[in-house]
């Protein structure tokens, strides 16, 4: 499901329900697809979900032996 955030200037008019006009104002939050109309005709910017940053730790690096070594022993 499509989230944007209606940027124009002058709102966005468009007809969900077919022949009746729905007028957005400016920086309302739209959803479905009166979002996907608004993002096509640039009326629109689309919101992204917040995601949270993880840290990731790489695996501990572990130094081989070199067969010089194992072989002396």
């Amino acid at each position: 499901m499509s989230k944007a955030k209606i940027t124009n200037k002058n709102g966005y008019h468009c007809c969900p329900d077919g022949s009746v006009s729905v007028y957005f104002s400016f920086g309302k939050i739209v959803t479905g697809q009166v979002a996907e109309w608004a993002i096509a005709d640039r009326a629109a910017r689309r919101m992204f979900p917040k995601v949270e940053e993880t840290k990731v730790t790489p695996p501990i690096e572990t130094k081989k032996r070199t067969r010089e070594k194992a072989a002396n022993k």
